[in-house]
Order: structure tokens, then sequence, then C-alpha cells
């Protein structure tokens, strides 16, 4: 399965954010990379369905399903890890808890998300991401404030979850890239 972006524009008022973006994601994922503020996250939108573009087109098969993290974290603040995980897969499976647990959330009991940290916060959110029923993910810089050794647990559940599904990734570290063998693509 493959998803394409062919000659994508997009402007806000008198700012041209992206300008004749094309490029295709397979097996294969794509990281992009660019200054802050170039359109990374606006990319990220359009090809989610959330903006339209103003020229171009996201070529996708029909009824492609997504699943994304966002640069905010997107949780129910309320509700401990295994509860965010349930409102998105209706129960928490053994798999479920098995990559909280490799994750490193193993042990936060009935805590909840209001309490966590940043790092644990970007961590559930990648977990829900992964663990959704998706044909491609888009992350939005899913690393974020995570330390050496948990950014290497949570590329290695990227990997994982996301052998031979299309992938577009935000970052701004090439060794996300590198780590997820993905091609750069420069905005």
């Amino acid at each position: 399965m493959e998803i394409g972006v062919a000659h994508v524009w997009k402007t806000y008022g008198q700012t041209a954010v992206l300008r004749d973006v094309s490029f295709t994601a397979g097996a294969r994922p794509v990281c992009l990379t660019a200054p802050s503020g170039a359109g990374k996250t606006t990319l990220l939108r359009i090809l989610l369905g959330l903006e339209q573009p103003d020229r171009g087109e996201v070529l996708a098969p029909p009824g492609m399903r997504w699943s994304a993290v966002f640069q905010e974290d997107r949780l129910l603040e309320h509700l401990d890890a295994r509860d965010n995980l349930r409102f998105v897969l209706g129960a928490v499976s053994p798999e479920a808890l098995a990559l909280l647990e490799a994750l490193g959330l193993g042990d936060v009991g009935g805590k909840a998300v209001a309490e966590y940290s940043g790092g644990m916060r970007r961590r559930l959110a990648l977990a829900r991401a992964l663990l959704a029923p998706c044909d491609a993910l888009v992350l939005d810089e899913p690393f974020t404030g995570l330390d050496p050794e948990i950014r290497a647990r949570c590329w290695e559940q990227v990997r994982r979850y996301t052998a031979g599904k299309p992938m577009v990734l935000a970052s701004h570290d090439p060794a996300d890239a590198r780590a997820l063998e993905a091609e750069i693509f420069r905005l």
C-alpha cells in the first residue's frame, strides 16, 4: 500500500507554507525535516484530511484508516493509561499491556494522565496510535522530550507496529530517521 502527495500547495493569507510538495510513502517510512514553521504539521494535517490543500492532492486508497500522534498529546487527562487505551480500543488486550510495559508505562497504576510527566504523556500518545486499527500512520514529533534510552525503546516499538504500513514522521532529529530507516524528505 502506498500513499502519495502530489503537487501540494498551501498558503495562509499571503504566506506560502507548502510549495509544490510531492512524495510517496509505502513500506519505507518518510521523515519530513524542516525548520519550525516550514509546514511539516500543515502537511501532516493535509494527509489526515484535517485541512485541504490550495492545489494538489493526497493519493490514498479509498477508506484508508489513519492513526496519528499529534504535537499535542490529546489524551483524556482524568483517565489512566489503560482507560485512555480502552477509549480507543474498546478493551485493553494483553498486547496493549505488553506495549505499555515496553514503553516504560507498565507500572503507573491507576494514576491519572494529568499527573504524568511530559515524556510519559508522549509515550502513551504513541502507544495509543500504534495500537489503533489503521492502515497508515502520521507521527508529528513523537519522540520530543524523551531521554535516549526511552527514545530507543520507542523506535523499536514503532518499527515493530508499523512494519509494512505507510508512515510519515515529522522530526527535527536526524537520529529518528536513521533509527526508523526512513527516507528523508526536506520541505
